[in-house]
């Protein structure tokens, strides 16, 4: 496999070394650290020879990611139970292979481009973004837990494994919609930027 690695130049190299010094060098002031940290990632992000690719794109290929993930494991905590065992153990088998190959493919995109630096409106998007997947995360929480154990008066008993599920698929599913936020706030906010200018 060809390694998309870079390999910078003396002259970078030396200046990527600098700026990773005084990043990790405590006695300066954190304001001095994140100066450096942004630098940094500045410098290498110009010296790498890899195609770029946008935030914007970044953000639907992990979207597409995450929700397939979120999804699989959903199936294989939920979806096993109400099947035989036999049937069961062949249904999650299949179903990891796809998650696996999902993530290897999603490591190969990230290898295979650069990231474009975030600018300060993609990192407030992203910021809003969070907040508005948490709070979406809770609603369906609350709503899941009143369907389950109110509506239906059905109870789900959790073991080590349905508890390994369910928290990957909380994971997951909070990641999809940090992303899709995200494409929908920043998408908002560029095109509200573009309008005052």
């Amino acid at each position: 496999m060809k390694n998309n690695t870079s390999v910078f130049d003396g002259k970078t190299q030396a200046k990527i070394n600098k700026l990773t010094k005084e990043y990790k060098d405590k006695s300066h002031s954190r304001q001095e650290r994140q100066e450096a940290f942004r630098e940094l990632a500045r410098v290498k992000y110009i010296a790498d020879p890899r195609p770029s690719i946008s935030v914007r794109k970044q953000a639907k290929l992990d979207a597409a990611a995450w929700f397939l993930d979120a999804l699989l494991f959903g199936c294989i905590t939920f979806a096993k139970r109400q099947m035989n065992e036999g049937m069961g153990t062949v249904f999650s088998i299949i179903l990891s292979a796809v998650m696996v190959i999902t993530v290897m493919y999603a490591i190969s995109v990230e290898r295979k481009y650069k990231k474009e630096l975030d600018d300060e409106l993609s990192l407030n998007s992203k910021k809003r973004a969070s907040e508005l997947a948490g709070l979406t995360m809770i609603i369906i929480a609350a709503a899941v837990g009143m369907l389950v154990f109110t509506m239906l008066e059905k109870s789900f008993t959790l073991n080590s494994d349905n508890w390994l599920g369910l928290f990957c698929t909380v994971v997951f599913l909070y990641s999809f919609f940090e992303k899709l936020f995200f494409l929908i706030v920043e998408g908002k906010d560029s095109a509200e930027a573009e309008e005052d200018e």
